[in-house]
């Protein structure tokens, strides 16, 4: 949805607060996610479990040092770039034409 893409648009870490599997899904098209940065189990989880872990995931960010946060930042700069590219520069764009063009097909 537009909540997942636009931090991917403006190269910003995010967090998923959305059904299990999200971030398996988004990965399923190319993009990557901060499973190096910060525990992502959450995407497996239950529901209840998930927004639990979601929860205290999100708390400990918060908790962060200014500085923290900004070696936290530092160190997803590859992710964020490689995400920004994905979107902009047509990889996802491809991918997505290939999908519904799929799609037309199969109803002829």
């Amino acid at each position: 949805t537009e909540k997942t893409f636009k931090p991917i648009a403006l190269g910003m870490p995010f967090v998923i607060v959305g059904t299990k599997g999200s971030l398996k899904y988004l990965k399923s098209y190319g993009f990557k996610t901060f499973e190096e940065i910060w525990d992502e189990s959450y995407d497996d989880a239950s529901d209840d479990e998930r927004i639990q872990k979601i929860a205290d995931l999100l708390y400990n960010l918060n908790r962060l040092s200014i500085k923290e946060k900004q070696n936290l930042f530092n160190q997803a700069q590859s992710i964020l770039q490689h995400n920004w590219d994905h979107f902009y520069k047509g990889g996802f764009e491809s991918i997505l034409w290939t999908e519904l063009t799929n799609m037309l097909e199969s109803i002829e």
